[in-house]
C-alpha cells in the first residue's frame, strides 16, 4: 500500500478492521471530521501526533500508516543484505539441539575487533548502505568466534562484541521499518550480554528494546520496560560508577518518550528530572558504545514536548542542547529534525525548511528513512501557498509526491 495517499491507506485500514469513521475517531481521540477529510482527500497532511493516535487505535506501526519507504525501496542493491542479515540472525545453526555444520576457520579476534568497531561509526554516521552489507557477515563469524573460544575473558569479549552487533542490528532495522527483525534481534543481543556477564551492555539492549517497542507502538510496554530496568540497576546518587550512572539515565529517558506518545505528561517529565539528575553527576561519556549527558536529556526533553503537543516549549529545550556534545552526526541530525517540526508548527515554514536541507546536505542518505522528515515535508506541502521549488525538490529526494 506504500503507493496510496495516507488517506487511502487510512480508509483500507480502517475497513479491514470493521471500523465507522466515527468508532475510529472515538478510540483514537481524534475528531471525525480529520479522518473523513484525509479518506476524501481534502486534507492530505495531520499532526505526527494524530497520525500516533489513529495508529494506536487501528493497532498498526505508525510506519505502515505513513507508507515509510523500506530498506529495499531506497537502499541499491539493499534486498540481498537484508535478507542475509535476516538469515544471520536467524541461522537454525544457533538453535540448541541444532548442528552447527562446518564454518572453516573461527575469524581473528583482533580483525573482529576492528570490524566492530567500524561498524559502529558506520551507525553513527549514517552510512546505511554500507553498514548493512557488512553486518551479516560479522553476526556470522562473531557466532563462530563465540562457538571456538575457550579462554573465559576472551569468550566474555567474544560475546559482548556479539551483543553489540545485534543491539547495532536492531537499531538499524527499526530506522528502516524493519521492526520485527529489530525485536528479533534485541533477542539476540539480551541473550549475548548475559553470556558475556555484562549488565551494562544488557541495560543498553533493554533501552534498544525500548526504542523498538516504540516504534510498534506499544507504548506502554516501552515505557514498562525501560523504566523497570532502571530501578533494576539504579546506583547510589553517591556512587562514583559514572558508567552505571549514564546507564540509568539512559533508560529513564527511553521510558520518557514513550510515555509522552501516550500522553502521560507527568511521567514523562518526572522521568526528565531523574535523568538530569543522573546527567549532572555522570557528566557526558560513552558507555557500550552509547552516549549520556546533559545534551542527551535535553534532545529528549525537545522530542517529549514535541509529542505533547508544545512546540513552543520544544524549541526551549532545543536552546539548550549543544550540537557539539551530542557526539554522533545522526543524533545531531535526528535532534534538528524535532527543530524543524516545531518550527513549522509555530507556522515558521521557511524555518523548518531551512533545517531540512541543512539535514539533507549533512545526513542524505540517513533523512531518506526518517518518518518525522517525510511527515514534515508533506505538511509543508499541504501550506504552499506558491510554487516552492527547494520544497519540491526535496519532497522528490525523500519520496513524498507532491501531487499527493
Amino acid at each position: 500500500m506504500s503507493e496510496l495517499t495516507i488517506g487511502a491507506r487510512l480508509a483500507k485500514l480502517r475497513e479491514y478492521r470493521d471500523l465507522t469513521q466515527e468508532q475510529l475517531a472515538e478510540r483514537a481521540g481524534v475528531h471525525v471530521d480529520v479522518i473523513r477529510k484525509l479518506e476524501q482527500g481534502v486534507r492530505q497532511s495531520a499532526r505526527l501526533t494524530t497520525y500516533q493516535a489513529l495508529a494506536s487505535a487501528l493497532d498498526i506501526e505508525l510506519s505502515r500508516l505513513l507508507g515509510q519507504p523500506s530498506m529495499t525501496q531506497q537502499l541499491p542493491d539493499a534486498g540481498g543484505g537484508l535478507l542475509a542479515l535476516r538469515n544471520a540472525i536467524q541461522d537454525i545453526g544457533a538453535l540448541p539441539g541444532v548442528p552447527f555444520g562446518d564454518d572453516g576457520e573461527p575469524p581473528v579476534l583482533d580483525a573482529l575487533t576492528a570490524a566492530t568497531s567500524n561498524a559502529q561509526t558506520l551507525y553513527q554516521d549514517g552510512q546505511f548502505t554500507d553498514l548493512v552489507g557488512m553486518l551479516p557477515g560479522l553476526v556470522v563469524d562473531l557466532r563462530a568466534a563465540a562457538r571456538e573460544t575457550v579462554d573465559g575473558h576472551r569468550h566474555d569479549q567474544v560475546w559482548g562484541m556479539t551483543a553489540a552487533i545485534h543491539i547495532l542490528a536492531a537499531d538499524l532495522a527499526a530506522q528502516l521499518g524493519h521492526t520485527d527483525l529489530a525485536y528479533m534481534a534485541v533477542e539476540r543481543a539480551l541473550h549475548a550480554s548475559q553470556r558475556a556477564s555484562d549488565p551494562l551492555r544488557e541495560a543498553l539492549a533493554v533501552s534498544t528494546l525500548s526504542m523498538v517497542l516504540l516504534r510498534q507502538g506499544r507504548w506502554d510496554q516501552a515505557h514498562d520496560v525501560a523504566v523497570r530496568k532502571a530501578a533494576e540497576i539504579e546506583p547510589r546518587f553517591s556512587s562514583t560508577d559514572r558508567e552505571r550512572l549514564a546507564m540509568y539515565g539512559l533508560l529513564l529517558l527511553s521510558g520518557a518518550v514513550p510515555a509522552s506518545r501516550a500522553k502521560r505528561g507527568g511521567t514523562a517529565k518526572e522521568l526528565l528530572k531523574q535523568a538530569k539528575a543522573a546527567a549532572t553527576l555522570s557528566g557526558t561519556l560513552r558507555v557500550c558504545g552509547t552516549s549520556f549527558g546533559p545534551s542527551s536529556v535535553g534532545m529528549q526533553a525537545a522530542t517529549v514536548q514535541l509529542s505533547l503537543g508544545h512546540p513552543d516549549e520544544a524549541l526551549e529545550r532545543a536552546a539548550d542542547v549543544r550540537l557539539g556534545d551530542l557526539p554522533w552526526p545522526i543524533s545531531r541530525a535526528r535532534h534538528r529534525l524535532d527543530v524543524a517540526a516545531a518550527r513549522y508548527q509555530l507556522h515558521d515554514s521557511d524555518g523548518a525548511l531551512g533545517v531540512l536541507l541543512d539535514v539533507e546536505t549533512e545526513q542524505p542518505e540517513w533523512i531518506r528513512h526518517q518518518v518525522l522528515a517525510t511527515q514534515t515535508v508533506r505538511e509543508l506541502l499541504e501550506d504552499e501557498r506558491r510554487r516552492n521549488a527547494p520544497l519540491r525538490g526535496l519532497a522528490t529526494r525523500l519520496g513524498v509526491d507532491p501531487a499527493l
